[in-house]
C-alpha cells in the first residue's frame, strides 16, 4: 500500500515538484530505468521494490547525523523515443509526508549517477 501511495504522490506532484527534483536525459526510457537502478545501488540505497513495466523504483536513503532517512520514489517518464524525464518524490522517514525541500543532495547523486551511465546525457533546464 505504501508503494503504490508514494508512487501515485511521485506522479500526482511531478509538475509542481521544484526544477532539483527532475532531470531529463537524451535517452530511451529503458536505458534511462536501468541507469536509475545502477545509480540508486551504487549509491547504496536500499531498493524495496521495482516496477519494470511503469519504470518506477521505491527505495530508502538511510539514516544519517543530519537526517533520519527519505523513502523516495524514483519515476521514470518518456518524452519522446529518445527523451526521457526522471522525477523523484521524497517522503520522510518517520516524518511529514511529503518533504521537497530535503533530500536534494541525495537526489542530485542518483541523477550523477545515472548521468555517468549513460555516458554525460543530462539535459540542462
Amino acid at each position: 500500500m505504501q508503494r503504490a501511495t508514494l508512487s501515485v504522490l511521485c506522479l500526482l506532484f511531478a509538475s509542481a515538484t521544484p526544477d532539483w527534483s527532475q532531470r531529463d536525459f537524451a535517452a530511451p526510457a529503458a536505458d534511462v530505468y536501468a541507469a536509475s537502478i545502477k545509480s540508486i545501488q551504487q549509491q547504496h540505497h536500499e531498493i524495496k521494490s521495482t516496477d519494470d513495466v511503469h519504470h518506477s523504483v521505491d527505495f530508502h536513503v538511510g539514516t544519517t547525523a543530519w537526517s533520519w532517512g527519505y523513502n523516495m520514489t524514483l519515476a521514470v517518464s518518456s518524452i519522446d523515443d529518445t527523451h526521457t524525464r526522471v522525477t523523484i518524490g521524497i517522503s520522510r522517514s518517520g516524518g511529514k509526508a511529503v518533504s521537497w525541500g530535503s533530500g536534494k543532495k541525495e537526489v542530485q547523486k542518483i541523477f550523477t549517477g545515472i548521468d555517468k551511465q549513460l555516458g554525460g546525457t543530462a539535459e540542462k533546464k
